[in-house]
């Protein structure tokens, strides 16, 4: 047994790997979060399933494929795993034979003939621990490097695989071929003239194997039992069977393995990939690949604006865990590399009696480090402000606030005159009248126009997302939509009392000047009569006994009220202007603090939902390879 050479790096391209596992592994856990949600879910491309929400099977075997990759990335990367599997007959073990240079795997017609798995090993340093977690019992191993073999240097850390035989009558050689078929890093299938073109060989193995072109071969073997043209005919017919399956890219290599015919271009096939050794690394990226198209499904357009996505992706991770002395426990290993018990420490499960979107931001241990309202289009959220605004009725509040105000200042700084013919009466006064019974019956009456805006605000936002997004968010924005009324008429009320305030010391001043005027009109028209009295009754000494008087105190009085009316149009101009500056003063307040409850209450939630959604398109991006891992969120 030789030592083995040094060939490089080991699990050369493994870096290249690690965000597009942790990438899967995230793409995982938003899918379990979420398992279950909305409606019917989309079919799955690796089955259907009955429940709602992500694909139990598509997370199902999305672990399944973290696992295998983590285990397969621990162990010996200088080795390439080649497994050989096809049916009875098929003279799979005799290839297996003829590659290994020895007669390790009795071949045979009779069904079943292989059992076991049987093992070759170019150099077995550091081969028995992978070897172990393929299950390759310890009495079919066989080591063929060695001292006397110097011609096969060049397939030093190549382990081929003869498996059992996958239509045989024993349940387990059958379960043994479709594991060690996940397991192996690249796959050979051996068919054979006869039953090249066996459905349940197709159906079960070969197309389920489309898009693992660099890690997949099919050999056609037995073509001596053929003249050269049938030969011909029957590789072109396998051809035609295989791109008809999808498998345009994998390659045929017709071989004889009894007269070795076409070996020596299947054993460069196997040269040049333990010389490359990209096998581990291409067979988890084609693993990975075989995964996109069934997340791809729960995939749409970009909700969330362009100035968000640097921060959306990255604000809702949870806090890493902290032991008592609030030292951070950082991880040391990537997720697919812990084991179970690992794994579910350091993972705490979501709360069952919580959506998702309030699992970001209710304990402490999760702060966001950006506003998740952030997320939520611009133009949606101010559509359903607006539509907020109108069911609180800040149009109506606001113009009764103006009409308050020119009540108020016609009372104090309005003609004497015109009051006692007939006051206005203060719209406001009849609102404060009202009291609390107004305000409960305003936020009763509210709620179906509530429910409305926030159906439109969802069906607006997410009504091009697949479910179960399109769900997730309509039930997040309308998780709270119960207290938005009472909310609203609460903001409302605040920002009537933060904006009302008492009448202007001018106004005080006008007062008192129309009462002046008034009274001195007043006092012109009594006079005149007085001196009216006097003079009839014959009194003419001083001056009030001047009828020549009368007619300046008359002046004097007609003048004094015009006077005031002219001071009584003039301050109503200015009221009226002040009034339409509080109107739109107290407008813009209540819109703010109506923003407010709109932002707590429904675009909080919506946004964490959005951002999570986000979240899992990149992280599809990235898994894909579609998203340089240099511009992954950390």
């Amino acid at each position: 047994m030789s030592m083995l050479p040094s060939l490089g790096p080991q699990r050369m391209g493994a870096h290249n790997l690690s965000p597009r596992l942790e990438a899967l592994a995230e793409l995982v856990r938003i899918g379990r979060v979420r398992q279950g949600q909305g409606i019917q879910a989309e079919t799955h491309a690796q089955g259907q399933d009955d429940g709602a929400g992500f694909s139990k099977s598509l997370l199902d075997d999305a672990e399944a494929v973290l696992k295998r990759a983590g285990e397969r990335l621990r162990l010996s990367g200088n080795h390439t795993v080649v497994a050989l599997a096809g049916g009875t007959g098929s003279g799979k073990s005799t290839l297996f034979n003829a590659l290994s240079g020895a007669t390790f795997s009795a071949p045979g017609v009779t069904r079943p003939m292989t059992r076991h798995v049987h093992a070759c090993v170019w150099g077995m340093q550091g081969a028995a621990p992978l070897l172990d977690w393929l299950g390759v019992q310890r009495r079919h191993r066989y080591a063929r490097a060695s001292v006397l073999d110097s011609g096969e240097s060049d397939l030093d850390g190549l382990i081929l695989l003869d498996l059992p035989d996958h239509d045989s009558v024993v349940t387990a050689s059958m379960a043994a071929v479709d594991r060690l078929s996940k397991l192996a890093d690249m796959v050979i299938w051996v068919l054979d003239p006869q039953k090249y073109a066996d459905a349940s060989v197709h159906n079960r193995y070969l197309i389920p194997l489309a898009g693992h072109a660099d890690v997949f071969t099919v050999v056609l073997n037995q073509i001596d039992m053929l003249t050269r043209q049938q030969a011909m005919d029957c590789e072109d017919d396998l051809r035609r069977l295989l791109d008809a399956e999808g498998l345009h890219d994998a390659p045929i290599f017709p071989v004889s393995a009894r007269t070795g015919e076409g070996l020596g271009d299947l054993r460069a096939l196997l040269t040049e990939t333990v010389t490359q050794n990209r096998a581990v690394t291409d067979r988890i990226a084609a693993d990975i690949d075989a995964m996109i198209d069934g997340f791809a499904v729960y995939d749409g357009p970009q909700v969330a604006p362009d100035t968000a996505l640097t921060t959306v992706a990255g604000s809702l991770l949870p806090a890493p865990p902290r032991e008592a002395d609030g030292q951070s426990m950082g991880l040391s290993k990537p997720p697919w590399d812990l084991t179970e018990e690992e794994l579910a420490a350091v993972t705490p499960a979501p709360a069952p009696s919580r959506p998702p979107w309030e699992d970001a931001g209710q304990d402490e241990g999760r702060r966001e480090a950006a506003d998740p309202a952030a997320s939520v289009p611009k133009e949606a959220a101010a559509r359903l402000t607006d539509a907020l605004a109108r069911a609180a009725g800040l149009s109506a509040v606001a113009q009764g606030m103006a009409s308050s105000h020119e009540a108020k200042a016609a009372r104090l700084t309005g003609w004497p005159a015109g009051q006692l013919l007939g006051g206005r009466r203060d719209p406001m006064r009849a609102l404060r009248a009202a009291g609390a019974a107004t305000e409960n019956a305003t936020g009763q009456a509210q709620q179906s126009e509530v429910d409305n805006a926030i159906t439109a605000f969802a069906d607006t936002v997410g009504s091009d997302l697949p479910e179960p997004w399109s769900g997730g968010l309509r039930e997040a924005a309308r998780c709270n939509a119960g207290m938005v009324p009472q909310a609203l008429a609460g903001a409302v009320q605040a920002a009537v009392a933060e904006i009302r305030s008492g009448p202007p010391a001018w106004w005080r001043l006008v007062t008192a000047w129309q009462w002046l005027l008034t009274v001195l009109a007043a006092a012109g028209v009594v006079l005149s009569v007085v001196i009216a009295v006097v003079g009839s009754a014959g009194h003419h000494q001083g001056w009030i006994g001047e009828a020549s008087l009368i007619p300046w105190l008359l002046v004097m009085a007609v003048a004094m009220l015009v006077l005031g009316y002219v001071t009584a149009v003039g301050c109503r101009n200015v009221a009226v202007a002040a009034a339409d500056q509080e109107r739109r003063t107290a407008e813009r307040a209540m819109y703010d603090r109506v923003a407010g409850v709109t932002h707590d209450l429904v675009l909080l939630a919506t946004g964490r939902e959005i951002a999570q959604y986000e979240r899992f398109r990149r992280e599809l991006a990235v898994a894909a390879g579609r998203l340089p891992a240099g511009r992954r969120p950390e």
